[in-house]
């Protein structure tokens, strides 16, 4: 439908509603047997729950491929055309197991099943080099497939140790992982694949271009030695068991689950250190293993609270097959908060030592709900440092943000710079300019200078003059067309100068207008100051 990587939201959900409706108005008149297209869906991307998610799947390879496994390094630049926030694939050193899948598309078979039992599709390649697999992961046609990989859909390239320089020949250059200045230049040169790059010198590309440009070429060629960085699964604090034979009794699975947090926190205690998320493996006699994982809002030692989360997450799982095998590792733990119990309570000849591991109420009353309605369930809000009003609230899972403050009032600071001053400010000045002497207006210390609700997203307005006379470039419009309305402006105070700071991207800029209509209703809205005629309603204070 045309909608790319790197377009902004707005021409996205333009395109994908123009050519939405072109296609359901000739549907509705020629086919009624093709489907419609739906209206675009837009959702917030969680990064802390896609990296959670790929550790988990490099985790889970690691079990069973090999034991080097590494998430990709991202430099600062851009990568393929585009920056890439966090690692989009995984690396493994496969050299020495190969022989244990027969050969390596068996390897890859391998690796496809478990992505496939994650409802996952990938493009594996297999090189001598971290870079020349890399680049054929990303940019080189599929070969011929095997049976395992034709059943499970996969794409997959396999370049001999001696012929890594003809594989990577009619690949384009950014396969090479190179910024798009250098790519950008490359093909004013006319060099459009690594084939036309190979046959140049190299210190004429390091003079003309740079030495970065030198360095990957090296690398993909296996020139100089790119080492990865493999994952560490935690080992330290964890218990296995293998049962005697396989069983599907509750009550003995719950006993062995309590047996085994008793014998992987063990080594905690002494440290002064709690549990904050736990990982159960269950292996089953037939279907797939299950891994089962609680998070906690604050680090315990408590074993009935642990026991409880994770016999609780066991027990939301439908068991198809008996259990063979148990693993529980703790897999983050941090210091313990010393707390004081009551010396005078009623139950004070009955305390112990350990009383200092329980958690508070509100903690455990966290984790309950977490695990019962899932961690994203559970959310808690922090303020963040966002000139924009739509982004200086937002949300997060309480049991997977460690260390998260909730929402407080900010402080109010002293030393200020254009993109950075509060509002108390812009409303000082603008009161300076003229706008105190207007009846009623709002001062910086009236609550009134905000509104009381804000819109999901703004919402857009339609200036309106008084007549047929067209609207001035400075003249605030006396009438808005909102929501098949026409509502008509009493008076208004700003404008409020709002925009972001350089370095998070294209520069927003707003100006803020309270605006009170004939009947009363106060609106907060905004003209954009990249697209003047772009007027937006943002909030209410009614």
């Amino acid at each position: 439908m045309g909608v790319r990587l790197g377009m902004p939201i707005a021409q996205a959900v333009d395109i994908t509603t123009t050519l939405a409706d072109q296609h359901n108005s000739s549907r509705s008149v020629a086919n009624q047997s093709v489907p419609p297209i739906p209206a675009a869906i837009i959702d917030e991307h969680d990064r802390v729950a896609d990296r959670r998610a790929l550790h988990s799947l490099a985790t889970e390879l690691q079990s069973h491929l090999c034991p080097q496994i590494a998430l990709e390094t991202l430099d600062r630049f851009k990568w393929a055309g585009r920056f890439r926030h966090d690692p989009e694939a995984l690396v493994a050193e496969i050299d020495g197991v190969t022989h244990l899948f027969s050969d390596e598309p068996g390897l890859l078979a391998a690796a496809a099943t478990i992505l496939k039992r994650r409802h996952l599709k990938a493009r594996l390649a297999i090189a001598s080099t971290l870079g020349a697999a890399w680049a054929l992961a990303t940019h080189a046609p599929s070969q011929t497939r095997s049976k395992d990989l034709t059943r499970n859909n996969f794409d997959f390239f396999l370049a001999p140790a001696d012929r890594t320089r003809e594989a990577l020949q009619t690949l384009p250059p950014s396969a090479l992982r190179l910024n798009p200045t250098e790519v950008e230049t490359l093909q004013r040169l006319g060099i459009e694949t690594i084939g036309s790059l190979l046959q140049l010198p190299r210190n004429g590309l390091a003079t003309r271009i740079g030495h970065s440009l030198c360095h990957r070429i090296a690398q993909a060629l296996g020139e100089v030695e790119e080492s990865i960085l493999a994952i560490d699964i935690p080992t330290e604090h964890t218990a296995a068991l293998e049962l005697e034979y396989p069983t599907d009794a509750v009550d003995l699975i719950r006993d062995r689950i309590i047996r085994l947090i008793e014998s992987a926190t063990a080594s905690l205690r002494p440290l002064g250190r709690g549990v904050l998320r736990l990982r159960c493996q269950v292996d089953f006699t037939e279907s797939p293993p299950v891994t089962l994982e609680s998070g906690l809002f604050s680090p315990t030692l408590d074993l009935d609270h642990l026991s409880n989360l994770m016999i609780g997450a066991f027990e939301s799982h439908a068991c198809q097959s008996k259990v063979t095998h148990l693993r529980l590792d703790v897999l983050q733990d941090a210091i313990l908060a010393s707390t004081q119990p009551s010396i005078f309570g009623p139950a004070f000849e009955n305390d112990t030592q350990t009383d200092w591991t329980r958690q508070t109420d509100i903690a455990r009353l966290i984790d309950s709900l977490s695990g019962r309605l899932g961690e994203d369930s559970v959310r808690g809000v922090r303020i963040n440092r966002d000139p924009l009003p739509e982004d200086t609230v937002s949300d997060f899972p309480m049991t997977q943000s460690r260390g998260r403050k909730l929402a407080t009032p900010p402080r109010r600071r002293r030393s200020k710079s254009k993109s950075s001053a509060t509002a108390e400010d812009h409303d000082e000045s603008q009161l300076r300019s003229g706008d105190a002497t207007r009846k009623g207006a709002p001062t910086a210390h009236d609550a009134g200078r905000r509104p009381l609700q804000l819109h999901p997203s703004p919402q857009r307005l339609t200036p309106l003059g008084d007549g047929q006379e067209p609207l001035g470039e400075n003249q605030f419009p006396p009438r808005f067309r909102y929501r098949g309305r026409v509502w008509k402006v009493h008076q208004h105070w700003g404008p409020e100068r709002i925009e972001t700071r350089w370095w998070q991207g294209p520069m927003v800029r707003r100006d803020y207008f309270r605006v009170e209509l004939e009947d009363g209703v106060r609106w907060w809205v905004f003209r954009d100051l990249n697209h003047p005629a772009n007027w937006q309603l943002h909030g209410s204070f009614d």
